[in-house]
């Protein structure tokens, strides 16, 4: 993954230098042990008609015989009136993470790289087929 230069804007879009908004933050994500297992991610979209889709991404957790949802990131600067647009939207991203890990990046990288997209992890999430 491309390393972001102190003095640069910061990639989540706050308009203030990366030394002064993530730097930290980022650092302690490097530093952080993984949890153990094996995860499975799937783009799609989160919300609803009333209001606007969000691009998303699930993560699932493999639990030997079965997989359980153990986390959801969204896009919420990106609203859509259709679902179709969001999960195209979140697709493209999760694939440019995969090619991190494809190209002997860490997880680490592959988490940043979506944070950078500007994803954060929802707390309270419901998943519907």
């Amino acid at each position: 993954m491309k390393k972001i230069g102190r003095n640069t804007p910061c990639p989540c879009g706050s308009g203030k230098k990366y030394k002064r908004c993530c730097e930290q933050k980022e650092a302690a994500i490097n530093e952080q042990k993984l949890p153990p297992g094996r995860f499975q991610y799937e783009a799609g979209s989160y919300g609803g008609a009333n209001k606007g889709y969000m691009p998303s991404i699930i993560c699932y957790k493999d639990e030997g015989n079965s997989l359980k949802e153990h986390f959801c990131l969204v896009k919420p600067d990106k609203v859509f009136d259709d679902e179709d647009t969001a999960s195209s939207m979140a697709d493209k991203h999760l694939s440019t993470a995969k090619a991190i890990i494809d190209k002997g990046g860490s997880p680490q990288d592959f988490a940043l790289s979506l944070r950078h997209k500007g994803y954060k992890s929802l707390s309270d999430f419901n998943v519907v087929s």
